[in-house]
């Protein structure tokens, strides 16, 4: 498929749509499939303790504060996986994609519903732990508006861009994108933050 396709099509058959918690099973079976690069740029981290605790943070996605999505293929595999977390409007995502679904604007498409979904939900703004190497992500988080600063160390930034209505309230002094739109602090959720930044064993 090309990345200059439409990614979601009605021939296709593929589609991004909530999480359920019956989902757990096709989202085990999705992580097992996932490359340890891609892993590593999901949760910081190397072993099985990550993929645990993404797949339990599945059964509290009340869808507000804590909201997961799926991409979903034809024959209804798993090849994709976005959520964010929400407190006092501020909301942290993250996602990955199957290997062999990068680069078909799958990530694109998983932002995009995470963007709608928090804006439908009342947050104020978005973002994102990122590592400095991963190119694809932050290009993906470009497309979408996000602006880009340091994170903690040289191997981290954080993207992060307002919502409406707050967008809307501020686009008169600068377009999404520009440092002046991100927003602080950035609080991570506490269920991920031992995900984050974790020495290389």
């Amino acid at each position: 498929m090309s990345a200059r396709q439409p990614w979601a099509t009605a021939e296709t058959g593929l589609c991004v749509r909530r999480a359920i918690s019956a989902d757990r099973a096709a989202l085990a079976d999705f992580l097992a499939a996932m490359d340890k690069d891609g892993l590593y740029e999901r949760h910081f981290a190397h072993g099985d303790a990550p993929n645990a605790a993404l797949l339990g943070r599945l059964a509290n996605a009340e869808g507000r504060n804590r909201v997961v999505l799926l991409g979903v293929g034809a024959d209804a595999t798993v090849i994709g996986h976005a959520e964010y977390v929400a407190e006092a409007g501020a909301a942290e995502f993250a996602l990955m994609v199957a290997p062999a679904w990068r680069d078909c604007g799958l990530g694109k498409a998983l932002l995009a519903a995470l963007l709608a979904a928090a804006t439908a939900a009342g947050q104020r703004e978005m973002h994102g732990l990122i590592q400095s190497t991963n190119t694809r992500a932050l290009m993906v988080a470009r497309k979408h508006g996000f602006g880009i600063r340091s994170g903690e160390d040289r191997r981290t930034v954080i993207v992060s861009r307002p919502l409406a209505p707050w967008l809307a309230a501020g686009s008169s002094e600068s377009e999404p994108g520009t440092t002046s739109d991100m927003l602080d602090p950035v609080h991570h959720d506490p269920d991920r933050t031992a995900l984050h930044p974790c020495p290389v064993p």
